[in-house]
């Protein structure tokens, strides 16, 4: 059971196996030393997989298992394991689940977390529209209307990419989006200053890449005419033997 709730826990993470596999090796008497050895990561990573595998299943892995009133969170995990498709599906971002499950804990049930939501209906965009899909899900209909999505068009650039004022025109197409991006933020609990220093952030992260990217073009596309040549060298050096007679 611990097993099956941790795999509910960790969901689509990448390492996911390897950290049940963790688990599963401790549980057997493996030592930290022994499960680094197995499993490649260090000895402290393991001891943080495995303490935080104990915290997510409340217990029973390194501390004793105590009841709770409660219910932890791995248990909603396992009684809602589509709750990831469905975040993905419906491209609503890979935390809102994290949120979802956060907030169906402090409400003790799905149908306790509806009636919050039908009373504060401008909290957490994202995760209403998860509790809504899971309740649509299980009950077939829907305790409220879906979430509006993005209706902003882009308009396309109309001069050429050498164009002095492309760069300005690219700006006022994407103002309403960004706009729009930036509204429904604040509306989820972000402050201004937060909403543009991580617009900021991602727009330099954007422009690394891209700078990075090019380079390595660049330097493939330097590095193939060199090759050829020194293939066709290559070949012109060899010289034909003739077979002795």
């Amino acid at each position: 059971m611990i097993l099956e709730k941790l795999r509910a826990c960790w969901a689509f993470s990448p390492t996911v196996d390897r950290n049940v596999a963790l688990v599963e090796g401790f549980l057997k008497g493996k030592s930290f030393a022994d499960l680094a050895q197995e499993h490649s990561p260090s000895k402290l990573r393991v001891r943080q997989i495995i303490e935080k595998a104990d915290r997510l299943v409340g217990g029973g892995i390194l501390t004793k298992a105590e009841p709770s009133k409660a219910s932890p969170r791995s248990d909603f995990m396992v009684d809602y394991p589509y709750v990831w498709n469905l975040a993905e599906m419906h491209r609503l971002g890979s935390v809102t689940p994290h949120h979802f499950f956060a907030e169906l804990e402090r409400a003790g049930s799905l149908e306790r977390l509806v009636d919050k939501m039908k009373r504060l209906p401008w909290r957490a965009p994202t995760t209403r529209e998860l509790a809504r899909l899971v309740w649509l899900r299980g009950r077939g209909e829907s305790p409220w209307p879906a979430m509006k999505r993005s209706s902003v068009a882009i308009v396309e650039p109309s001069c050429p990419v050498d164009h002095p004022d492309r760069g300005l025109q690219c700006q006022l197409a994407l103002e309403p989006a960004f706009q729009q991006l930036a509204e429904r933020a604040a509306e989820s609990g972000w402050t201004e200053n937060e909403i543009a220093y991580a617009l900021l952030e991602l727009a330099g992260a954007r422009l690394k890449s891209n700078s990075a990217n090019c380079e390595t073009e660049r330097a493939n596309a330097a590095a193939a005419p060199h090759k050829v040549r020194k293939n066709r060298f290559a070949c012109k050096g060899r010289r034909r033997t003739r077979p002795r007679t």
